[in-house]
C-alpha cells in the first residue's frame, strides 16, 4: 500500500481555519469598507474643505488633466509659470509663494 501522508498528518487542521488569519481577514475587510465610504462621501469632503464645484467634478473624473484645464492668460496679465517670482536688483530672481486657495487666512 502507498501511503499518501504521514501518520503524524491531522487532516483537521486543514478544515479548521487559523484564529490569526480571521482577524487579518476582518481588517482587511474592514479597510474595503472604510475605503468605499471614504470614496462615497469624497464629493462633500472636498466641498466642505473650500474646493470649488469644477474641482470635484474633476477629482470625480479622476483627477486627469486635459486641454480644457488649460487657462489661457489673456495680453498683458502674467504668465502661469511666472507666478510667484520676483526680479530683484542684479537681476537675481526670488520665488514668493503668495497663491493659494488659503492665502490671508
Amino acid at each position: 500500500m502507498d501511503a499518501r501522508f504521514a501518520s503524524t498528518y491531522d487532516p483537521t487542521v486543514d478544515v479548521q481555519p487559523d484564529p490569526e488569519l480571521d482577524d487579518d481577514w476582518d481588517q482587511a475587510l474592514e479597510a474595503l469598507r472604510d475605503r468605499q465610504k471614504w470614496k462615497q462621501q469624497g464629493a462633500d469632503r472636498l466641498l466642505a474643505a473650500g474646493f470649488t464645484m469644477d474641482e470635484v467634478r474633476k477629482w470625480e473624473k479622476g483627477g486627469e488633466k486635459t486641454e480644457e484645464d488649460v487657462r489661457w492668460a489673456k495680453k498683458g496679465e502674467g504668465r502661469e509659470w511666472d507666478r510667484g517670482k520676483v526680479v530683484e536688483e542684479g537681476g537675481e530672481v526670488e520665488l514668493m509663494a503668495e497663491w493659494g486657495r488659503l492665502k490671508g487666512t
